[in-house]
């Protein structure tokens, strides 16, 4: 995917995110590497099964594990461990995108400080760069952000239908936990998760991709932290909060001194 521009500061930012239509459907995301593509988890670690398997004949052969198979074992072991059941195959979806499990669905933010922080929060140095080089050698440390456009805003889902057949389309994440609320998150889900989302869009849609460089990640990372934007806030539960705490006790800087020397 192409490169729109960079974000080196968070004047930048704020300028790039000025120019989105006010009157129009935008959605953010934030990668921390930007050579990661737009295709779901489920879609990187399996192969596209042949062109004639549908739903129904989805689990075969036998042999085979994916997406079906690993939702309803989501579903069927990790029932008791939920406070409010889902309703619906799309909530049982959400829930299980939220927690890590491989899905076709990609988490967007109608918040771009959200999406900026996934992009810069995760601590990342020298050392970091050289392990990721080691598999791709052109890499130079950058993090991506990205916008998404569309006219038509939010599909409104057929909840009775499979998400499994569904079309490629952004629709309102549903609020079955707290991070979900906190991140002000959608989910785009893609008719064929082994294709990327860009790919997959009608003529009145896009996506553009900012690259954030490596020697501005930790500036933008604590320009968020000024502004409360932090994993406490971003993952809204006592895991998020300890984290935070951690990170405080950790942290050897004083992010407002570093600002104030980086302004002089």
């Amino acid at each position: 995917m192409e490169i729109s521009g960079e974000i080196r500061s968070f004047e930048e930012f704020r300028r790039l995110i000025k120019k989105t239509n006010p009157g129009s459907w935008n959605f953010f995301r934030g990668e921390s590497r930007d050579f990661y593509s737009l295709i779901p988890k489920i879609g990187r670690l399996t192969k596209e099964p042949p062109a004639h398997c549908g739903k129904t004949d989805r689990r075969m052969p036998a042999d085979i594990y994916g997406e079906y198979e690993a939702l309803q074992e989501f579903k069927k072991s990790g029932r008791h461990m939920v406070e409010v059941q889902p309703a619906t195959e799309w909530e049982w979806l959400a829930l299980a995108q939220h927690h890590g499990l491989p899905t076709r669905l990609l988490d967007w933010s109608v918040n771009p400080l959200i999406a900026l922080y996934f992009a810069v929060a995760d601590p990342y140095h020298d050392i970091d760069l050289k392990k990721d080089q080691l598999c791709n050698p052109d890499y130079c440390g950058g993090a991506a952000f990205y916008i998404a456009h569309t006219m038509y805003g939010l599909s409104e889902i057929d909840e009775k239908a499979s998400p499994f057949e569904a079309g490629t389309c952004f629709f309102s994440a549903p609020v079955i936990a707290s991070r979900i609320k906190a991140q002000s998150g959608v989910f785009s889900v893609l008719k064929n998760p082994w294709k990327s989302l860009e790919q997959q869009l009608s003529e009145k849609e896009h996506i553009r991709k900012y690259r954030i460089p490596f020697q501005n990640r930790t500036f933008l990372s604590q320009e968020l932290r000024l502004l409360g934007i932090n994993h406490a806030f971003v993952f809204a539960d006592l895991d998020g909060l300890a984290r935070y705490i951690q990170e405080k006790v950790s942290d050897k800087t004083d992010p407002q001194h570093s600002l104030a020397a980086r302004h002089v």
